[in-house]
């Protein structure tokens, strides 16, 4: 019975952990898309303005969902000062940092310097200036989870890979956090084990692994299934991956790759699902005049207009009436009508207002309407 209710014990800690994670606010996973990790190997000013260069290289690739960054004037110009763009830089002892701080380094894979480590943290006005005059492409930080199923199939067996997969979690959060982009393992608990077996995964049932992943709230999610070969003490994988979301279903096949490898390819994968959807491109700004309703006070008035002027997309907001609890604002930004009020409702912030059954004044009609829902 004592390991019943221990092994109950460490199942509730995983599902916690992954509902936490599932749940992270919003914001703070926006001030990880600006904070880049790097060994260094001293407190130089040389080493220190390289890891700089480096680590605004990453923040562009970031926000941009650009793997490679142009180097055009704009971004070349930037390389030169790049103390301009960050706030601050500390320095840390990384054996501190505990595994998920560990996969956040940037140059984890790369470097030989493992005893000293810089954070910088950039300011996000001034890199959205920037990738506006480099005319990048704009992929704006409130992105959703994307949620990892996999099973790998080894001598043993096959399993359900879970949180507790330190080595396969730590390639997938390292690959996730370059790309900026929010990842989660199932907990593989009580509810999951209903629903999914490792047979679910292997056979791809999708309408299966679209039920458990709603407890998750996940936007899309990935779907792996590998064999591993263990040659000389590495482990190769061979296998497929599939994503899922709402653009449709893309799969992958990948034979004989390392672990940080396939995790790659994975998180590029989920990656293009989501900037599918949300990229917005560097095309000329358009003016959107839209109806929000919902506001009933100064502070919701105060909270919405800096809501809207935080999303990376938008240029410039402006009031244009006012009725009761009812605003007609301009919005410049490049993104399209149907991309601007896709954007704004999958964040959760705003609902499609219900049809209008009286006669509104003429200021406020002729435009997409919107309730404004403030946070508790």
């Amino acid at each position: 019975m004592p390991h019943l209710l221990r092994a109950a014990f460490v199942w509730s800690v995983l599902a916690n952990v992954a509902t936490a994670m599932a749940q992270e606010p919003s914001d703070q996973r926006t001030q990880r898309l600006y904070e880049v990790d790097q060994y260094v190997a001293d407190q130089g000013e040389q080493t220190r303005r390289q890891a700089a260069q480096r680590s605004l290289l990453r923040v562009i690739s970031r926000v941009s969902g650009l793997v490679s960054v142009p180097r055009n004037a704009s971004i070349a110009q930037a390389l030169r000062n790049p103390e301009r763009y960050y706030a601050k830089y500390v320095y840390f002892d990384p054996k501190g940092a505990g595994a998920n701080g560990l996969n956040r380094i940037d140059n984890a894979r790369e470097s030989d310097a493992t005893e000293l480590a810089v954070r910088f943290t950039f300011q996000p006005a001034m890199i959205k200036q920037l990738a506006r005059s480099a005319k990048l492409p704009t992929w704006w930080s409130r992105r959703p989870l994307t949620l990892v199923w996999m099973v790998l199939d080894e001598p043993d067996g096959r399993s359900v890979v879970d949180q507790g997969a330190v080595s396969i979690r730590g390639a997938l959060d390292y690959a996730a956090h370059q790309r900026g982009l929010p990842v989660l393992l199932p907990a593989m608990d009580l509810d999951d084990s209903l629903l999914v077996s490792t047979g679910v995964v292997w056979g791809k049932f999708t309408e299966v692994l679209d039920q458990a992943s709603d407890r998750y709230d996940a936007g899309q999610y990935l779907v792996g299934r590998f064999s591993v070969q263990e040659i000389l003490g590495e482990r190769f994988f061979t296998g497929e991956w599939l994503v899922r979301s709402e653009g449709g279903d893309i799969s992958r096949f990948v034979q004989g790759v390392d672990i940080d490898t396939v995790a790659s390819i994975g998180i590029d994968m989920a990656a293009q699902g989501v900037l599918d959807q949300h990229l917005v491109f560097a095309d000329s700004p358009r003016q959107h005049d839209l109806v929000v309703s919902g506001i009933d006070d100064i502070g919701a008035y105060s909270s919405l207009l800096d809501y809207l002027q935080s999303l990376e997309f938008v240029d410039d907001v402006m009031l244009l009436s006012m009725y009761q609890n009812t605003l007609k604002l301009r919005v410049n930004t490049a993104a399209t009508d149907e991309q601007l009020r896709n954007l704004l409702i999958d964040d959760g912030r705003f609902e499609r207002a219900p049809e209008a059954t009286d006669i509104e004044p003429e200021a406020l009609i002729k435009a997409p309407e919107f309730v404004w829902r403030e946070r508790s």
